[in-house]
């Protein structure tokens, strides 16, 4: 009898352990097969680890809302028309399910990078974080990696058309194209901090924020240098680095790089087939008129050839 209570007791636990240990994390709607509570529990305490190491995990109740936009008559959480998901605060995050992946990510990755803003939001509070700072560190944790990006940012820079970071806390405004660029050079200057300082410089540039809630203020305090300083660096690294990557990942601009050198091989050998002819020619003009100057002079006669005319 008392194995029984005790074997009942143990059943307990092991239904209600899931919940305690997922930090309160509720499911809702039409949630994706490849969404389990136990994985997104594990991803949530993995993102806290690493950028938001000196707070204890917050574990207020977390709801994940997974609706179709087709069913509705208009989004009920405003996303924009390309948005994939949103984390509203700090309890709420909404995934739409019949919406296109930015970059090809799969809906398990969507959770996990709103997931970072949830983290971000409850570990700093009262900090003003730029909305670049937020989703390249978002897309950084979820392992977000797609030569798109790097394609996106390339041509940017080819045609001088890269935004200010700061444009980029209007995203939510931008249309899909523009909106892709500003993810993708957001991720790509989170990646310039931590491969220059590590991934421990979210975190320390976050802490150091708190006194000011200023951002920038924390990262002067930590790299000991100012936004513009800032801005100048990571120019110099993503010019160097990605500045002529579309022209070899890029299909389209591939064959167009190879038919342009084509064509100016074309030319320029055509131009100097042109010149060489062109000197040939004159050279056997010169030559002629040489040859008809000698036929029209004659040669010379000697004196005893020469008879006198009556």
């Amino acid at each position: 009898m008392q194995f029984l209570k005790t074997f009942n007791r143990l059943c307990i636990i092991l239904c209600i352990l899931p919940a305690l240990c997922s930090g309160q994390i509720f499911l809702e709607g039409q949630v994706p097969s490849e969404i389990i509570v136990s994985d997104i529990s594990s991803e949530y305490y993995r993102i806290y680890r690493i950028a938001a190491p000196r707070q204890p995990p917050d574990k207020s109740p977390l709801k994940i809302i997974y609706y179709s936009k087709a069913h509705v008559n208009s989004d009920p959480f405003s996303l924009p028309e390309w948005g994939g998901g949103g984390a509203i605060n700090r309890n709420l995050i909404v995934v739409p399910v019949d919406f296109k992946p930015f970059l090809e990510q799969s809906f398990r990755q969507i959770t996990v990078h709103e997931l970072v803003h949830i983290v971000l939001n409850r570990g700093y509070p009262g900090i003003k974080i730029p909305r670049w700072f937020h989703e390249g560190v978002a897309m950084t944790l979820s392992g977000e990696l797609s030569l798109q990006e790097n394609v996106r940012v390339s041509k940017a820079i080819f045609t001088s058309s890269l935004m200010p970071l700061a444009s980029i806390d209007s995203v939510n405004a931008f249309g899909r194209s523009r909106a892709d660029l500003a993810y993708s050079q957001a991720h790509l200057s989170v990646l310039f901090l931590v491969d220059q300082y590590g991934i421990d410089v979210v975190p320390e540039i976050l802490n150091a924020a708190r006194g000011t809630k200023n951002f920038w203020t924390g990262l002067n305090a930590t790299l000991g240098i100012s936004p513009q300083e800032f801005d100048a660096m990571l120019m110099k690294y993503l010019t160097s680095k990605y500045q002529f990557v579309f022209i070899f990942a890029d299909t389209y601009a591939y064959w167009v790089a190879i038919v342009a050198l084509f064509i100016v091989g074309f030319i320029v050998t055509g131009a100097r087939n042109r010149k060489r002819a062109k000197a040939m020619e004159e050279e056997e003009k010169r030559e002629s008129e040489k040859l008809a100057r000698m036929r029209d002079d004659g040669p010379a006669l000697p004196e005893e050839h020469k008879t006198d005319h009556v």
